[in-house]
């Protein structure tokens, strides 16, 4: 039986673990009610049982979906959204089973980048020749370190994510007390609509990136429109979040138009954006 003492300290080990990483639920806060704010408008405009539908789904995704989940997205997927407003992450007492290892170094002292900062970047690492544009405010990202844009690059529009924050631990144990989980569902997600012709499959991986950080590559489901993307995230070794999502389609200003089988580009491409170190939070 344990005594007073070690009941004490066992309470103040679970205990512990409990800090909440506050920027993190603010940036998936505000990253979830712009995707709920898109599909809302979206019900009303199509005033069918198709969008009705399709609200439904996003509830349930975004409730059962993680590390989740962004804005203006392809339906299904995560992104993360910050805000300008963002407390500094607390820091943990130390990893967890499960939890990949804290470098002791704390959160990047940098200001968050503006968006034209992450424009610039952005179109510095892609193919030279396409568009690349802001989706401005009700429908874009607001604030520092979150981007939405709308890419052609000659083979049809696509509607591209991304986002730039701060984390404290990630785990790849859905069961430990790590704030932010990073796995794959077993099985993979099913397509809620039809998957366009010559569409990418489905599929998930995490991996450690040698010397970067650990990553979660991913193919999403289709949602009612047949509109899916590409959906990586990043945990750098320096506590830098990177996210991007790239849909086969674009918004137009609030329902899906799915304007090619497949996103541009490839995974290899969008693994090389989210890993170049030039990405600050």
């Amino acid at each position: 039986m344990l005594n007073d003492r070690e009941i004490a300290e066992l309470l103040q080990r679970a205990a512990a673990d409990l800090h909440p990483a506050v920027d993190v639920l603010v940036s998936r806060a505000e990253r979830q009610g712009r995707r709920r704010r898109r599909w809302r408008i979206a019900g009303i405009a199509g005033g069918n049982a198709l969008a009705v539908m399709a609200v439904a789904a996003l509830a349930y995704t975004a409730s059962s979906y993680q590390p989740s989940v962004p804005a203006r997205p392809v339906p299904g997927l995560a992104a993360g959204a910050s805000s300008s407003s963002r407390p500094a992450p607390k820091p943990t007492p130390g990893p967890t089973p499960g939890t990949t290892p804290s470098s002791g170094k704390s959160a990047p002292s940098q200001h968050p980048m503006t968006q034209r900062q992450m424009l610039r970047l952005l179109r510095s690492l892609l193919p030279a020749g396409s568009s690349l544009s802001i989706v401005p405010p009700p429908y874009g990202a607001t604030g520092r370190g979150s981007l939405e844009v709308d890419y052609n690059d000659g083979q049809g529009e696509a509607d591209i994510m991304l986002d730039v924050t701060a984390f404290t631990t990630v785990s790849t144990t859905p069961t430990s007390s790590a704030v932010i989980p990073l796995t794959c569902p077993h099985p993979l997600w099913t397509n809620e609509g039809t998957r366009p012709a010559g569409a990418l499959p489905i599929s998930c991986q995490v991996r450690h990136v040698p010397g970067i950080g650990l990553e979660r590559d991913a193919v999403m489901y289709a949602d009612s429109f047949g509109f899916y993307g590409i959906n990586i995230y990043l945990y750098r070794a320096d506590h830098t979040e990177v996210f991007i999502q790239v849909g086969n389609g674009y918004f137009d200003p609030a329902l899906p138009h799915v304007d090619r089988a497949r996103p541009p580009g490839s995974m290899a491409l969008w693994e090389a954006v989210v890993q170049n170190p030039a990405w600050h939070a």
